[in-house]
């Protein structure tokens, strides 16, 4: 095992051992809080039950220390409640926090079934690479990075994957992770209060589109400034009739009320209702997580954004947050149809509230949507952030945009699906746009990996992520992929046909960019080029391929076989082309791969042999 292998397998084993322990640690708190708090709700029960009967039994017999115990016992449950609101905040919490750590170790082990989101909902038939490339889908990137819990940090995260930053902020953003990267109590306790929030995608949708409504806080005002002359009008008449025997005109001011809360509660609860549902409630516990973030100073400039609108104004999002959920609870009596009339209708309750519902949305609702978007970008930072934190060793690449610098210069490059113990590493320069690398060896060599370990850490790099080698730099690119392409019986394509198709989309976009000098250059890779085709033709078609890839002088790329004929476009094509092999051993039983790449062209094959090992003897 190399020095390299070797401290990414330490840092692997370290890293999934703190996440192990971790989990145990918030588990057994977990359990423990479980139980004082199921103590607690005991108490409570009792303390409720004896003041209950100790009170009636006063009141029946008369007897004072009856009233006293009732007293001493409503006393404790008073003290039960309040203690009892720490251990139900913290439980399901310290239940969040087990299980984010177990996700984290099983991240590590490469156990995706034990991950929640796979991302394989934004692969797109418009992007190949993104599925070849296992961008997204089961033990994908996204689902090795993604710690995100909310809709917008997922997309944000989605959208870095696939589309990059800009060269100029790539530095900023790294700044940022590797900042994030070090606040490990922070980023945990972040993912936990998103997780517990349990946003749903189209809830939030619908929310976003009733918060930014217009709003007009001024129609209810002179039904408000009604309804501040009757309620205490009423009460007050009431309780000089009730009380004092005088005769007054409650009756009326009471009749007053019920018409104005017939006239309005259409109206003002057809605004509140769909925000007592219970899809829609979860995202009010969004406050405790911009708290979490309002209290936390952050420096890397790609922050700044984030920290301005948490922590500079004095109107924070917790705040605005914190003053709808008290609105929201205040309007959840309606689900208590007792309550809810006694309050709507002597209180006019629905009428009060209702306009400061009305006020918020109208001050707040506004700001709500530019909220979320700074704690998406968080999100997606922190996993980014999450993610470096796992993986140590990695190294924070460099982007440029110089045509005549260096393509790809990568050392000690690996693929970062593939365990540490198992990921061999290799040394990789492709000295700039208008060349091509043409990779020869038998099969399972590691011909298709080597390209899609690059792959990856290109779409690494451009996110703003450390990649899986010692150093990377790397001209800022776009990729378009060809590896291992199967048939669609859906499209009656069959193999061969896919994989032209796909040839030609590569082409396509590699000569597009030729000719649009404000786009990026593209970074081709082509697996086993036309392998479903005998080898006359394929030796045609695979010159004509390659001379329009080299004509392109910006773009650079890869091309992959295990057919040594077609070597010989190297030939031709000289300086143009740099050739590159992984070989293999045979001892007679078994095949062994040392999957090194190395400089020139393949001189084994190993086609027979593997027939030999599966028993079909092929005479040579």
């Amino acid at each position: 095992m190399s020095d390299p292998q070797a401290a990414a397998t330490d840092a692997a084993r370290r890293a999934r051992a703190g996440y192990e322990r971790a989990a145990r640690r918030y588990g057994r708190l977990h359990a423990r809080v479980e139980r004082f708090s199921t103590r607690l709700a005991g108490v409570r029960l009792v303390a409720f039950l004896v003041a209950a009967a100790t009170a009636f039994a006063g009141w029946h017999d008369q007897i004072t220390l009856y009233w006293i115990i009732a007293g001493a016992a409503a006393a404790v449950y008073g003290v039960a409640a309040w203690l009892h609101r720490k251990p139900y905040a913290y439980a399901p919490r310290l239940q969040a926090m087990a299980t984010l750590c177990a996700q984290g170790a099983a991240r590590i082990r490469g156990d995706w079934d034990a991950l929640p989101d796979d991302g394989a909902a934004r692969l797109d038939a418009a992007r190949p690479e993104l599925k070849e490339l296992l961008v997204f889908g089961r033990g994908s990137l996204y689902q090795l990075i993604n710690r995100c819990a909310l809709p917008a940090g997922r997309a944000r995260l989605a959208g870095l994957l696939v589309d990059g930053v800009a060269p100029a902020d790539l530095p900023g953003r790294q700044a940022a992770a590797r900042e994030l990267a070090a606040l490990p109590g922070l980023r945990r306790r972040v993912e936990a209060e998103g997780r517990l929030a349990a946003v749903d995608a189209d809830a939030l949708a619908q929310f976003l589109t009733w918060a930014e409504a217009p709003a007009d806080p001024k129609r209810l005002q002179p039904l408000v400034y009604l309804a501040a002359l009757l309620v205490p009008a009423t009460v007050v008449q009431f309780i000089l009739t009730v009380g004092f025997e005088v005769a007054t005109l409650w009756q009326f001011t009471f009749l007053a009320q019920v018409a104005l809360y017939g006239v309005t509660t259409r109206r003002i609860s057809a605004d509140y209702l769909p925000l007592l549902a219970d899809r829609h409630r979860p995202f009010l516990a969004l406050r405790r997580l911009f708290e979490r973030l309002e209290a936390r100073t952050f420096h890397a400039p790609a922050l700044a954004p984030a920290q301005a609108r948490f922590g500079g104004a004095a109107d924070k999002p917790s705040g605005r947050m914190g003053r709808l959920e008290g609105i929201v609870d205040s309007l959840a009596v309606r689900h208590s149809a007792l309550l809810y009339g006694a309050l709507a209708l002597v209180l006019l309750w629905e009428v009060f509230h209702g306009w400061r519902l009305e006020r918020w949305r109208a001050s707040a609702g506004p700001k709500v949507r530019a909220d979320l978007e700074a704690l998406a970008d968080v999100e997606a930072l922190a996993a980014l952030g999450g993610f470096a934190a796992d993986h140590p060793t990695y190294a924070w690449p460099t982007l440029h945009e110089d045509d005549g610098g260096v393509a790809i210069r990568a050392t000690s490059a690996g693929y970062p699906l593939f365990p540490a113990e198992r990921r061999v590493a290799n040394t990789f320069t492709l000295a700039g746009g208008g060349r091509l690398v043409l990779i020869t060896g038998s099969n399972m060599s590691g011909k298709s990996s080597f390209l899609r370990a690059l792959g990856a850490n290109t779409v690494l790099a451009h996110a703003g992520a450390p990649v899986c080698a010692d150093a990377w730099t790397q001209r800022a690119c776009r990729l378009s992929t060809s590896i291992q392409v199967t048939d669609d019986p859906g499209q009656g394509l069959s193999r061969f046909y896919a994989e032209v198709r796909r040839i030609r989309g590569v082409l396509e976009a590699v000569e597009a960019a030729e000719g649009d000098r404000a786009a990026r250059p593209r970074l081709f890779m082509v697996d086993e080029m036309l392998s479903g085709t005998n080898s006359r033709e394929r030796h045609l078609a695979s010159r004509h391929i390659v001379d329009r890839l080299l004509a392109a002088q910006r773009s650079f790329g890869l091309v992959t076989t295990h057919d040594l004929d077609l070597v010989r476009v190297a030939d031709d094509d000289g300086a143009a082309i740099e050739l590159y092999h992984f070989s293999d051993r045979f001892d007679g039983e078994a095949l062994h791969f040392d999957y090194t790449l190395k400089p020139g062209r393949a001189t084994t094959t190993n086609a027979l042999h593997v027939l030999r090992m599966e028993g079909i003897e092929v005479p040579g």
